[in-house]
């Protein structure tokens, strides 16, 4: 059978596309991240549901692939699997081989795209860039495509000081930051701070967070 790999949009629940909506209708077993099935708990009612959890990940991924072997499957993954979301793909692909099960991949709404609504750039303009993987970092490298003359919008590590991680690397030039957190949602936060500000201020941010890094100061 299939395992259908949903992008679900980033916040709120009306970016999903018809397609997706209707392969969670159709689906007999539903997966994902426990806050992005909540979103769409009106589709998923008197179907199996296993939330992941990063402690028993590897264990319930199996558990949904020997699912999957005879049943149709939904992982419901925030925003657009494509975009921030390798790694996870990248397992995903290798188990289903492994358990001989079919995978598609359904495209979502990515938060990106509000971000630069907000910003009032588009894809021209802009270097995307994501920090939202396991391992080491380069950050000084985001010094290095600033200078193409583009601007950069960064997906900061999912942890408190992400943000000021990034702040820092501006720190001598201090740009003003355009921060946007929970894009879509219905408490969407924007704010705009100095690096300066972020680094003294010690500012937390929330894991659903995309930062824009203007190239001209």
């Amino acid at each position: 059978m299939t395992l259908y790999i949903i992008g679900v949009g980033p916040g709120d629940p009306e970016l999903i596309t018809l397609k997706g909506i209707e392969k969670i209708k159709s689906a007999e077993v539903i997966t994902g991240w426990g806050s992005v099935i909540e979103r769409f708990s009106e589709y998923v009612k008197g179907k199996k549901v296993i939330p992941l959890n990063y402690k028993e990940e590897a264990k319930l991924l199996n558990e949904v692939m020997n699912l999957a072997k005879d049943k149709e499957v939904a992982f419901l993954n925030h925003g657009d699997p494509a975009v921030s979301d390798y790694q996870l793909l990248d397992k995903l692909k290798k188990l289903a081989k492994e358990y001989g099960v079919s995978l598609e991949i359904i495209p979502g709404v990515s938060s990106i795209i509000r971000a630069l609504q907000i910003v009032e750039r588009d894809l021209t303009q802009v270097i995307v860039v994501t920090l939202h993987v396991r391992g080491e970092i380069e950050y000084s490298k985001l010094k290095d495509l600033i200078k193409t003359g583009r601007d950069l919008l960064i997906i900061p590590e999912p942890y408190p000081d992400g943000v000021k991680k990034i702040a820092l690397q501006f720190e001598k030039e201090d740009p003003t930051l355009t921060i946007m957190e929970k894009l879509t949602y219905p408490d969407e936060k924007i704010w705009k701070f100095k690096c300066s500000e972020i680094i003294k201020g010690d500012i937390k941010f929330g894991d659903l967070t995309i930062v824009y890094v203007p190239s001209v100061y």
